[in-house]
């Protein structure tokens, strides 16, 4: 959290004080790295991890224990239905 403020206020200032020009490079610099990134992302994804998927050796069935290790963890959570606990039977 502290770092985040500290993001936070550092970011406010950079607005309050830069040059617009500069504060337009830096917009731009984003955009242009976090496309880099997502397009990394998902070459990885479709093209090089397929690769090396056998390799490295990811056991049969690993993505039917993941979703039951999710399931189970939403049980432990405690998810209820919305109109479980707010229905009045005896009005209607």
């Amino acid at each position: 959290e502290k770092l985040d403020e500290t993001k936070q206020a550092i970011q406010k200032e950079f607005n309050k004080r830069a040059p617009q020009s500069i504060k337009t490079a830096a917009r731009n610099m984003n955009y242009n790295l976090s496309k880099l990134y997502r397009k990394g992302r998902v070459l990885w994804k479709k093209k090089v991890w397929p690769m090396l998927e056998p390799i490295f050796g990811v056991p049969d069935g690993a993505a039917a224990q993941k979703r039951k290790d999710r399931a189970e963890a939403q049980k432990k959570k405690g998810r209820r239905k919305a109109n479980d606990q707010y229905r009045d039977d005896e009005e209607f």
